[in-house]
Protein backbone atom coordinates (compact mmCIF):
# COMPACT_ATOMS: atom_id res chain seq x y z
CA UNK A 1 0.00 0.00 0.00
CA UNK A 2 1.43 3.04 -1.19
CA UNK A 3 2.10 6.40 2.00
CA UNK A 4 -0.60 8.15 0.39
CA UNK A 5 -3.20 5.43 1.07
CA UNK A 6 -1.80 4.76 4.19
CA UNK A 7 -1.70 8.66 5.28
CA UNK A 8 -5.51 8.99 4.23
CA UNK A 9 -6.46 5.56 5.62
CA UNK A 10 -4.78 7.24 8.96
CA UNK A 11 -7.19 10.12 8.60
CA UNK A 12 -10.45 7.86 9.00
CA UNK A 13 -8.63 6.48 12.34
CA UNK A 14 -7.81 9.72 14.24
CA UNK A 15 -11.33 10.44 15.91
CA UNK A 16 -12.26 7.05 17.19
CA UNK A 17 -15.67 8.47 18.92
CA UNK A 18 -16.76 9.25 14.66
CA UNK A 19 -17.81 5.95 13.38
CA UNK A 20 -15.53 5.61 10.40
CA UNK A 21 -17.78 5.61 7.59
CA UNK A 22 -19.04 9.31 8.87
CA UNK A 23 -15.12 10.35 8.99
CA UNK A 24 -14.78 8.99 4.73
CA UNK A 25 -17.86 10.82 3.92
CA UNK A 26 -16.60 13.88 5.21
CA UNK A 27 -13.32 13.38 3.26
CA UNK A 28 -15.42 12.54 0.16
CA UNK A 29 -17.67 15.63 0.85
CA UNK A 30 -14.21 17.59 0.58
CA UNK A 31 -13.48 16.18 -2.79
CA UNK A 32 -16.47 16.88 -4.41
CA UNK A 33 -16.41 19.25 -7.64
CA UNK A 34 -20.48 19.00 -8.52
CA UNK A 35 -18.92 17.79 -12.22
CA UNK A 36 -21.06 15.08 -12.56
CA UNK A 37 -18.43 13.03 -12.40
CA UNK A 38 -17.85 9.29 -11.78
CA UNK A 39 -16.14 8.67 -8.71
CA UNK A 40 -13.57 6.11 -7.48
CA UNK A 41 -15.36 2.19 -6.97
CA UNK A 42 -16.45 0.78 -3.84
CA UNK A 43 -13.27 -1.68 -4.39
CA UNK A 44 -10.72 1.37 -4.90
CA UNK A 45 -12.48 3.06 -2.19
CA UNK A 46 -11.66 -0.05 0.00
CA UNK A 47 -8.36 -0.15 -0.58
CA UNK A 48 -7.76 3.92 -0.14
CA UNK A 49 -9.51 3.81 3.19
CA UNK A 50 -8.23 0.33 4.34
CA UNK A 51 -12.01 -0.55 5.30
CA UNK A 52 -14.81 -2.81 4.50
CA UNK A 53 -17.00 -2.35 1.83
CA UNK A 54 -19.56 -2.08 4.22
CA UNK A 55 -18.10 0.81 5.69
CA UNK A 56 -17.74 2.36 2.15
CA UNK A 57 -21.32 1.91 1.42
CA UNK A 58 -22.32 3.63 4.45
CA UNK A 59 -20.01 6.50 3.64
CA UNK A 60 -21.62 6.32 0.06
CA UNK A 61 -25.29 6.09 1.28
CA UNK A 62 -24.91 9.37 3.89
CA UNK A 63 -23.92 11.34 0.16
CA UNK A 64 -26.19 10.03 -1.46
CA UNK A 65 -29.11 10.94 1.21
CA UNK A 66 -27.51 14.19 1.36
CA UNK A 67 -28.27 14.22 -2.81
CA UNK A 68 -24.22 15.26 -3.40
CA UNK A 69 -23.88 11.58 -4.88
CA UNK A 70 -26.31 9.87 -7.25
CA UNK A 71 -25.85 5.91 -8.14
CA UNK A 72 -26.44 4.45 -11.83
CA UNK A 73 -27.24 1.26 -12.26
CA UNK A 74 -24.54 -0.78 -13.84
CA UNK A 75 -22.11 2.32 -14.29
CA UNK A 76 -21.29 3.55 -11.38
CA UNK A 77 -21.47 6.25 -8.34
CA UNK A 78 -21.40 10.24 -9.57
CA UNK A 79 -21.25 13.38 -8.24
CA UNK A 80 -24.27 15.96 -8.76
CA UNK A 81 -23.92 18.35 -11.65
CA UNK A 82 -23.02 21.76 -10.64
CA UNK A 83 -26.15 23.83 -11.21
CA UNK A 84 -26.38 26.60 -13.84
CA UNK A 85 -30.20 27.72 -12.86
CA UNK A 86 -30.41 24.93 -10.64
CA UNK A 87 -33.46 22.09 -11.87
CA UNK A 88 -34.23 20.91 -8.33
CA UNK A 89 -35.44 24.28 -7.44
CA UNK A 90 -38.27 24.78 -10.32
CA UNK A 91 -40.83 26.28 -8.94
CA UNK A 92 -44.00 24.89 -9.25
CA UNK A 93 -46.85 27.24 -10.11
CA UNK A 94 -49.12 25.74 -12.71
CA UNK A 95 -50.03 22.27 -14.32
CA UNK A 96 -47.52 23.50 -17.24
CA UNK A 97 -44.51 23.66 -15.09
CA UNK A 98 -45.40 20.18 -13.73
CA UNK A 99 -45.69 18.90 -17.40
CA UNK A 100 -42.33 20.98 -17.75
CA UNK A 101 -40.66 18.91 -15.29
CA UNK A 102 -41.72 15.13 -17.36
CA UNK A 103 -40.02 16.78 -20.22
CA UNK A 104 -36.70 18.19 -18.05
CA UNK A 105 -36.67 14.41 -16.63
CA UNK A 106 -36.55 10.72 -17.37
CA UNK A 107 -38.96 8.10 -16.45
CA UNK A 108 -38.22 4.29 -16.07
CA UNK A 109 -41.22 2.36 -16.19
CA UNK A 110 -41.62 -0.46 -13.34
CA UNK A 111 -45.05 -1.89 -14.32
CA UNK A 112 -47.89 -0.82 -16.38
CA UNK A 113 -51.02 -3.04 -16.56
CA UNK A 114 -54.68 -3.27 -15.62
CA UNK A 115 -55.73 -3.71 -12.48
CA UNK A 116 -58.56 -3.68 -10.05
CA UNK A 117 -58.15 -0.63 -8.06
CA UNK A 118 -59.16 0.26 -4.00
CA UNK A 119 -62.61 1.79 -3.30
CA UNK A 120 -60.83 5.03 -2.74
CA UNK A 121 -59.01 5.35 -5.74
CA UNK A 122 -62.29 4.14 -7.72
CA UNK A 123 -64.45 6.77 -6.26
CA UNK A 124 -61.85 9.61 -7.36
CA UNK A 125 -61.44 8.71 -10.73
CA UNK A 126 -65.46 8.13 -10.40
CA UNK A 127 -65.64 4.50 -11.68
CA UNK A 128 -68.11 1.93 -9.92
CA UNK A 129 -66.82 0.05 -6.78
CA UNK A 130 -65.03 -3.33 -8.16
CA UNK A 131 -64.18 -1.53 -11.10
CA UNK A 132 -60.90 -1.66 -13.39
CA UNK A 133 -58.43 0.79 -14.14
CA UNK A 134 -54.90 0.67 -16.22
CA UNK A 135 -51.86 1.46 -13.33
CA UNK A 136 -48.72 2.43 -14.05
CA UNK A 137 -45.49 2.60 -11.64
CA UNK A 138 -42.29 3.86 -12.02
CA UNK A 139 -39.74 6.40 -11.02
CA UNK A 140 -38.52 9.28 -12.18
CA UNK A 141 -34.38 10.69 -12.58
CA UNK A 142 -33.19 13.71 -12.61
CA UNK A 143 -29.55 15.16 -12.88
CA UNK A 144 -28.90 14.17 -9.24
CA UNK A 145 -30.38 10.80 -9.16
CA UNK A 146 -34.27 9.28 -8.65
CA UNK A 147 -36.23 11.41 -7.02
CA UNK A 148 -39.94 10.47 -7.58
CA UNK A 149 -41.23 6.88 -7.11
CA UNK A 150 -45.22 7.60 -8.82
CA UNK A 151 -47.78 5.06 -9.21
CA UNK A 152 -50.84 6.61 -11.54
CA UNK A 153 -54.34 4.99 -12.40
CA UNK A 154 -56.13 6.37 -15.33
CA UNK A 155 -59.92 5.24 -16.54
CA UNK A 156 -59.43 1.81 -18.83
CA UNK A 157 -60.27 3.46 -22.23
CA UNK A 158 -57.27 6.42 -21.53
CA UNK A 159 -55.30 3.61 -20.66
CA UNK A 160 -55.96 1.61 -23.75
CA UNK A 161 -54.56 4.54 -25.58
CA UNK A 162 -51.68 5.19 -23.90
CA UNK A 163 -50.46 1.45 -23.17
CA UNK A 164 -47.76 1.43 -25.82
CA UNK A 165 -46.79 5.13 -25.62
CA UNK A 166 -42.96 5.66 -24.55
CA UNK A 167 -43.33 8.11 -21.14
CA UNK A 168 -39.55 8.24 -20.95
CA UNK A 169 -38.92 11.72 -21.72
CA UNK A 170 -42.29 12.89 -20.82
CA UNK A 171 -44.83 13.14 -18.20
CA UNK A 172 -48.73 10.92 -18.29
CA UNK A 173 -50.26 14.16 -18.27
CA UNK A 174 -48.97 15.08 -21.51
CA UNK A 175 -49.43 11.90 -23.28
CA UNK A 176 -53.07 12.01 -22.34
CA UNK A 177 -53.24 14.85 -23.08
CA UNK A 178 -51.39 14.82 -26.67
CA UNK A 179 -52.69 11.19 -27.38
CA UNK A 180 -56.29 11.10 -26.41
CA UNK A 181 -57.47 15.24 -27.14
CA UNK A 182 -58.34 15.65 -23.71
CA UNK A 183 -57.20 19.57 -22.20
CA UNK A 184 -56.46 18.79 -18.60
CA UNK A 185 -57.75 22.09 -16.60
CA UNK A 186 -57.28 21.31 -13.01
CA UNK A 187 -55.73 19.31 -10.76
CA UNK A 188 -56.91 18.40 -6.66
CA UNK A 189 -53.76 17.76 -4.75
CA UNK A 190 -53.35 16.26 -0.83
CA UNK A 191 -50.01 16.43 0.59
CA UNK A 192 -48.86 14.45 3.72
CA UNK A 193 -45.50 13.61 5.41
CA UNK A 194 -44.10 10.27 5.59
CA UNK A 195 -41.40 7.59 6.27
CA UNK A 196 -40.33 5.69 3.19
CA UNK A 197 -41.45 2.34 2.88
CA UNK A 198 -38.26 -0.63 2.20
CA UNK A 199 -39.30 -1.09 -1.78
CA UNK A 200 -39.79 2.56 -2.36
CA UNK A 201 -36.66 3.43 -0.38
CA UNK A 202 -34.91 1.19 -2.53
CA UNK A 203 -35.52 2.52 -5.70
CA UNK A 204 -34.99 5.72 -4.37
CA UNK A 205 -31.95 4.77 -3.21
CA UNK A 206 -32.10 6.51 -0.01
CA UNK A 207 -32.61 4.86 3.56
CA UNK A 208 -35.80 2.71 4.26
CA UNK A 209 -38.14 4.71 6.94
CA UNK A 210 -36.28 8.37 5.51
CA UNK A 211 -38.82 11.01 5.90
CA UNK A 212 -40.47 11.70 2.74
CA UNK A 213 -43.53 13.82 0.88
CA UNK A 214 -46.63 11.96 -0.40
CA UNK A 215 -48.82 13.74 -2.79
CA UNK A 216 -52.38 12.36 -3.73
CA UNK A 217 -53.16 14.11 -6.98
CA UNK A 218 -56.50 13.83 -9.18
CA UNK A 219 -56.01 15.70 -12.43
CA UNK A 220 -59.39 16.89 -14.03
CA UNK A 221 -60.69 17.18 -18.01
CA UNK A 222 -62.41 20.57 -18.62
CA UNK A 223 -65.24 18.51 -18.48
CA UNK A 224 -64.56 18.09 -15.00
CA UNK A 225 -64.11 14.47 -15.67
CA UNK A 226 -61.55 12.88 -13.93
CA UNK A 227 -58.36 11.48 -16.20
CA UNK A 228 -55.25 10.68 -13.93
CA UNK A 229 -54.97 9.69 -10.27
CA UNK A 230 -51.81 9.73 -8.60
CA UNK A 231 -49.68 8.30 -5.98
CA UNK A 232 -46.25 10.20 -5.96
CA UNK A 233 -43.47 9.49 -3.34
CA UNK A 234 -40.70 12.66 -3.63
CA UNK A 235 -37.35 12.56 -2.02
CA UNK A 236 -37.22 16.39 -1.42
CA UNK A 237 -33.36 16.55 -0.21
CA UNK A 238 -32.58 15.32 -3.52
CA UNK A 239 -35.25 17.60 -5.68
CA UNK A 240 -36.79 19.83 -3.37
CA UNK A 241 -40.52 20.49 -4.11
CA UNK A 242 -41.44 24.45 -4.52
CA UNK A 243 -44.63 25.57 -5.06
CA UNK A 244 -45.32 29.72 -5.98
CA UNK A 245 -48.63 31.63 -5.23
CA UNK A 246 -50.30 34.76 -6.79
CA UNK A 247 -53.11 36.59 -6.00
CA UNK A 248 -55.56 37.34 -8.71
CA UNK A 249 -55.41 40.79 -10.02
CA UNK A 250 -58.16 42.55 -9.03
CA UNK A 251 -60.50 44.19 -11.95
CA UNK A 252 -60.04 47.89 -11.26
CA UNK A 253 -63.11 49.96 -10.08
CA UNK A 254 -64.43 52.09 -11.97
CA UNK A 255 -65.80 55.97 -10.84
Amino acid sequence: MSRQILAEAAVVNDRPRVPRYLQIAETLRGDLRGEGERIESEHQLCARFNVSRPTIRQALDVLVQEGLLYRHAGRGTFSTPSANGDRRLRVIGSLGDMIALGDETWFKIITRETVRVPPNIAQALRLPPGSLAFQIVGVRHGDTGPFQHVTTYVPPAIGRAIEHEDLSKTSILATIERHVGVPVKYMEQVVDAALAPRRIAELLQIRPRSPILCFERTYFAVGGEPVEYAITYQACRRYPYRVTFSRPERAERRS
